[in-house]
């Protein structure tokens, strides 16, 4: 509650109330009641007036009904007047209720703020009408009026003003609960049923004060029969008779626009009565097909499919009729936490573009990230093999659960443990790994380490990367963090001539690869393919060259850094990967890689110092510390 309502209330509720009782109950100065008491007075005209006498104040009311429309008038305003968004919203609602235009003088005695500033949020707010065709008309001293198309008007207040102008609107008890009878025979979720009712609520105001809509745009027409037509249909059905009226057409029509943008239950999809639901599914194997030949990754389960179709019909909806998503209140906070899945929704916005000609705002790109990222999880998951370890004792069993303890706290969980004697281990070749701890002899063809009480955690992540377990792919060192540190090593750091370009980059380390019998001779073609198809390099300083190489059986990759100044422009990091055959190893590790390369490419600095790095140990330090200080 505002301090103004707060003063007039306490005041109707005692005959007199001392100021400092007044000061102490709002948490204010005495000075700060009496300038508030002085513009109440100013607010309330000859409805009502406040006066001191003896240092208590007394209300002092003249016409009750005007009283009441003032003080109701207030209540609507905010405890305070420094946000921007709710001083525009105030304006708006403002112009739309009042019956003869408001002066700029009486605006800036209810917001509490100087005429200057009140000139310059109204600027504020012209700007924020003009998408939707709507002005500010008026002169000075004479007054401010709303002008402009009805359709524009009331999209307008929704997206911007519709707490500030209907908070409180009374539709009645009797209309509220035929209302919510229909929103609920028709499932919507509780988010969904504040929004139909809203909408309905502007309606009903609009069109019984003598604003109805009047003609739509032709393309409004594509809505008529389709579910949201349907929901609004019987909305308008259960109002009418308890209005005794019979609204247009065209205020059904307009009523069908939330639902047209939202999944009326969380089961429901959108249906083949959706004339957006062919284009979306078109869209979406566009999407899908784009993210595949970029990525190298096609990611998502038929099921998922079918809901991101649904998500897509919704949002070219939306899209076409003008709906807006509310914006991220923290913007780019998805795009850091979640920068892969974030490029794959810049690539669906982009195809979303070019499909229909409308820009996909920043709330649908938030959502489309949030789908993206749930597409990486579940494919993670479904990637996600469990790995089979042996341990073999040749000590007692002491030493193998200390052993298997150690392991748990690197191996994936899920992995599982089998802890047998070295006098008889049995068939060891079912095993992804095979450890041995100190005195135990075994012969296997599988990957062997030995383990013992004594766990070096670094040493032992070399170890386990060194041996390229297929269904365990490279763990992060313990310092670093960084898989990328992980998938090379010195001899795998390579540093590029000065002139280089991206090609050439490209070249030198496929050929650093092949001459150490790294690659077989197939990978130079598969990336020159993968090129053709879409270009990997990221942006003009950084590249992701990766192509797959069936010769291999675990992820082989080099770093090519191109020494250049800060101010130089050019290509500065290239990291190259040669991949198994899918079937072959667990392929996330391709996710996991452009997840730090994104992020990375994120950080212009540091890529800028990592190109004038001249060994794999500078590398490995300096990403020791970005991971503890990203900002360096």
């Amino acid at each position: 509650m505002n301090r103004a309502v707060s003063i007039l209330l306490q005041l109707e509720s005692a005959v007199s109330v001392p100021k400092d009782a007044l000061a102490m109950r709002c948490g204010v100065a005495t000075r700060t009641i009496s300038t508030d008491v002085a513009q109440l007075n100013q607010s309330l005209g000859t409805a009502a007036s406040i006066r001191f006498a003896d240092g208590r104040c007394r209300l002092l009311i003249v016409d009750a009904d005007a009283y009441r429309r003032v003080r109701d008038r207030l209540a609507a305003v905010q405890e305070s007047f420094n946000d921007p968004q709710w001083r525009a919203a105030y304006i708006l609602a403002r112009l739309l209720h009042s019956l003869r235009p408001v002066r700029i003088e009486d605006l800036a005695l209810d917001m509490r703020l100087g005429r200057t500033s009140v000139v310059a949020d109204i600027a504020q707010v012209r700007m924020l009408l003009a998408p939707y065709g709507v002005r500010i008309e008026g002169r000075t001293r004479v007054g401010l009026t709303l002008a402009g198309p009805e359709l524009g008007i009331r999209l307008a207040i929704l997206d911007h003003a519709y707490a500030a102008a209907y908070r409180g609107y009374p539709l009645g008890g009797e209309l509220q609960g035929a209302v919510e009878q229909v929103l609920e025979e028709h499932g919507l979720t509780a988010a969904n049923r504040e929004v139909m009712r809203d909408w309905l609520t502007v309606v009903l105001d609009r069109y019984l004060n003598n604003q109805p809509l009047g003609t739509l745009p032709a393309f409004y027409a594509d809505l008529a029969d389709s579910p949201a037509h349907d929901l609004a249909r019987a909305l308008t059905a259960a109002v009418e008779p308890l209005l005794n009226e019979r609204l247009p057409d065209e205020e059904v029509l307009f009523l069908a626009l939330p639902a047209a943008g939202m999944r009326m239950t969380g089961s429901e999809g959108p249906g083949g009565t959706w004339r957006s639901a062919e284009l979306a599914g078109a869209l979406v194997e566009r999407i899908l097909d784009r993210v595949a030949n970029e990525m190298d990754v096609r990611l998502a389960t038929a099921e998922l499919v079918r809901e991101f179709t649904q998500h897509v019909t919704f949002l070219v909806n939306r899209l076409r009729y003008s709906l807006h998503l509310a914006t991220d209140a923290q913007p780019g906070r998805l795009e850091e936490e979640y920068p892969l899945a974030h490029r794959m929704a810049m690539i669906a916005a982009e195809e979303i573009q070019q499909e229909t000609g409308l820009v996909v705002e920043a709330g649908e790109l938030s959502l489309l990230t949030t789908y993206f990222q749930v597409f990486l999880v579940d494919y993670a998951a479904r990637q996600r093999r469990e790995m089979s370890v042996t341990i073999v004792s040749g000590h007692g069993p002491a030493t193998a659960r200390l052993v298997r303890s150690h392991l748990a706290t690197l191996l994936p969980a899920g992995t599982r443990y089998t802890i047998v004697p070295d006098c008889a281990p049995g068939d060891l070749d079912a095993s992804d790994l095979v450890v041995t701890t100190p005195g135990a002899r075994v012969s296997t063809n599988r990957p062997t380490l030995e383990l013992s009480e004594l766990f070096d955690r670094q040493a032992v992540t070399r170890r386990l990367n060194a041996l390229r377990i297929p269904t365990l792919g490279p763990l992060a060192p313990a310092a670093a963090g960084s898989l990328l540190v992980s998938l090379i090593d010195e001899n795998r750091f390579v540093r590029l001539p000065t002139d280089a370009g991206y090609p050439e980059a490209t070249q030198l380390l496929i050929d650093a690869l092949r001459k150490a019998g790294l690659v077989g001779e197939g990978f130079e073609a598969a990336i020159a393919a993968r090129e053709a198809r879409a270009t990997m390099q990221l942006d003009d300083r950084l590249a992701f060259p990766h192509a797959t190489d069936p010769t291999l059986v675990t992820p082989v990759c080099a770093l090519g850094v191109v020494p250049r100044a800060d101010s130089e422009a050019g290509i500065r990091v290239v990291f190259l990967m040669a991949v198994p055959e899918k079937v072959a190893y667990d392929d996330t590790v391709l996710i996991r890689v452009y997840d730090e390369i994104i992020r990375l490419g994120g950080n212009a600095a540091a890529v800028a110092k990592i190109s004038r790095l001249t060994s794999y140990e500078q590398f490995f330090y300096f990403m020791e510390n970005l991971q503890s200080n990203p900002t360096t």
